[in-house]
């Protein structure tokens, strides 16, 4: 069943650490009408719950005490933890709305001042209006060919059509679109150029390559420039929109590969620091060994941290 956007069944996930503020915007929603509303105070406990219950709406601030926005929305939107696709509301001083607006523009997020919380049931409803489709940059000169894969398309994706190298290396920059399909044969500048730019501007940036070409050769050295698969001509429009779908979900493994590697870097750091820490305390050097202990919280996502987790960061790496 769809549910319409002012739809008082939707279930929605306040992310905040600030208890006060987030009773604040609970209550506003349920004033509203939302009843089936459930509350997280810092990252960690949004994503357990992204993990344990569906939702149709995330609000979430800027910064939570151990991860920041950016994080939360990467860690979303690479599938691991719910449906890359769940709408976001990003709630955020006024002061911060200039700050964040290339955050929300990158993950397809809403914003809304703290000031302005009269709109939030506005703001809500236009947040879950509908599901947010990933989208779709078609670069290819034959308009027919273009307007084919773009009506086989437009059911679950939000499709832009540039006829040239330069009008769509001019619409990627503008709107980073989930997926670019690159014809090969441009009148400007080849596909193999437009490719080589784009990947040199966002290394993780999916292409597929469309071409009657079949040499290994070129193949071979399209996949080492970046491109992420190929699209055979004549396309086989019935199972294009499955196509784009597969790919999109490599990428979203690859985002979490990343997510991963990041992390282990990251504990890995917090590991070598833990352990120079322990040499020197042992040699009666503190200084030393406080040096690296707050290397490691720098390392660490989040700041500072409370004396419990003092006595976890000490014991972790016995």
């Amino acid at each position: 069943m769809t549910l319409n956007p002012h739809d008082k069944r939707y279930s929605i996930l306040v992310a905040h650490h600030e208890d006060t503020l987030r009773g604040v915007l609970r209550k506003t929603l349920r004033a509203a009408g939302y009843h089936q509303i459930a509350g997280a105070n810092s990252g960690r406990n949004t994503l357990n719950r992204l993990l344990r219950d569906r939702y149709h709406l995330l609000m979430v601030p800027l910064e939570l005490p151990d991860l920041n926005c950016w994080q939360l929305l990467r860690m979303i939107r690479s599938g691991a933890f719910c449906s890359p696709r769940l709408p976001v509301l990003i709630v955020c001083d006024a002061a911060q709305i200039l700050l964040a607006e290339s955050l929300a523009h990158e993950h397809h997020a809403r914003l809304l001042a703290l000031d302005e919380l009269a709109r939030l049931p506005d703001a809500v409803a236009a947040s879950v209006g509908g599901p947010q489709k990933p989208l779709v940059l078609i670069i290819e000169d034959h308009w027919g060919t273009a307007q084919l894969i773009e009506l086989n398309l437009k059911i679950n994706f939000g499709v832009e059509i540039a006829l040239t190298g330069q009008e769509g290396l001019a619409a990627w920059r503008t709107q980073q679109h989930d997926l670019v399909l690159l014809d090969l044969m441009l009148p400007d500048m080849n596909g193999s150029e437009v490719l080589r730019r784009i990947i040199a501007e966002k290394p993780d940036q999916l292409v597929a390559i469309v071409t009657a070409r079949s040499e290994r050769e070129t193949h071979q050295n399209l996949m080492l420039a970046g491109a992420a698969a190929f699209l055979s001509k004549p396309v086989d429009l019935h199972q294009l929109p499955t196509f784009c779908e597969q790919i999109l979900h490599y990428g979203a493994y690859l985002s979490q590969r990343a997510l991963q590697n990041c992390q282990q870097a990251r504990d890995q750091a917090i590991h070598h620091r833990v352990q120079a820490a322990n040499f020197f305390l042992e040699s009666g050097q503190t200084g030393l060994a406080a040096q690296h202990l707050k290397r490691a919280i720098a390392v660490r996502p989040g700041g500072s941290i409370g004396d419990d987790e003092w006595a976890t960061l000490l014991t972790e790496f016995d």
